[in-house]
């Protein structure tokens, strides 16, 4: 006899994404997923200014298996994420994005390897086109950087499109810090973990959000979410060591810029470990998900 239906939710965080949805959905409803996979999609709207609002309400009026939650004020991708995740009741979850970028062709191979017995199921990028130069070279001295400073490889993470199972999804819900990157540790034991390459292209519809900037704040996060607090505090130390050395120096325009800037540092690391974040993230409107705003 087939066994029981297994559900699995689509999250995505959207924002401005108006040009991106239509193509999506059809994307997803072209899929042939394996027997017994019920696909809901679940979208986060995270304070968009163009139709995407109003294209969510039709496409949940007019089908069962789309819901979503409008958040009162923008949060950030990654925090959007980790809300869906949080009210999510399905046995596993993808998440993904809606831009073109993490090909929904690769879903049904997510969910066969979940099916055989993993529990995370994580694409990884092996070829990316469109990139600016700009961004290809920083995402290289990102990934140096964190493992230089952190010791944590996470290049075999350098796309969040996965697939996680409910006993994983609680696991990260449990750690504030992964919150904001969407990054973790991996199950290490035999059979918990399949990768599966993709190739994609830098956005494939409208523009991207991230400008230089952004781009570096989620770095940072990045950083200190794969940072443990006695990492920190040996980091700390040895910047403590150089500030004196700039005070004795004379250079003491220098030292406080640094020492500022290691305060920064340090409320950045303790504001990513807040255990309320998702509890204050207030939704205004949702639809499709078993619950009124």
């Amino acid at each position: 006899m087939p066994g029981p239906v297994k559900r699995i939710d689509v999250v995505v965080a959207v924002r401005d994404e108006e040009t991106s949805l239509v193509a999506f959905v059809a994307r997803i409803d072209a899929l042939e997923l394996p027997p017994g996979t019920r696909l809901s999609l679940r979208f986060v709207e995270d304070s968009s200014r163009d139709g995407t609002r109003s294209l969510l309400r039709r496409l949940a009026e007019e089908r069962p298996d789309v819901g979503f939650w409008m958040l009162e004020r923008g949060f950030g991708q990654g925090l959007a994420l980790s809300f869906g995740l949080a009210r999510s009741t399905a046995d596993a979850a993808i998440l993904m994005d809606v831009d073109g970028s993490h090909p929904p062709e690769a879903i049904p191979e997510l969910v066969r390897a979940y099916e055989e017995g993993a529990r995370v199921v994580q694409c990884v990028r092996r070829s990316l086109s469109g990139r600016a130069v700009w961004r290809a070279l920083g995402a290289r001295a990102f990934h140096a950087t964190v493992r230089v400073v952190t010791g944590v490889e996470l290049e075999s993470q350098n796309v969040y499109y996965r697939l996680m199972d409910r006993s994983v999804i609680d696991s990260f819900l449990e750690t504030p810090r992964y919150w904001r990157y969407v990054r973790f540790p991996l199950p290490t034991e035999a059979g918990a973990v399949r990768f599966v390459p993709i190739d994609s292209h830098e956005r494939t519809l409208d523009l991207s959000k991230y400008g230089p900037l952004r781009l570096l704040g989620l770095s940072v996060d990045g950083i200190l979410a794969a940072m443990t607090t006695r990492r920190l505090f040996f980091t700390t130390g040895l910047a403590a060591v150089a500030l004196v050395a700039l005070f004795a120096a004379g250079a003491w325009p220098l030292a406080l810029a640094g020492l500022a800037g290691a305060g920064a540092v340090v409320a950045r690391f303790a504001a990513l470990r807040r255990p309320d974040v998702l509890e204050r993230m207030r939704v205004v409107e949702s639809a499709g998900t078993r619950e009124t705003a």
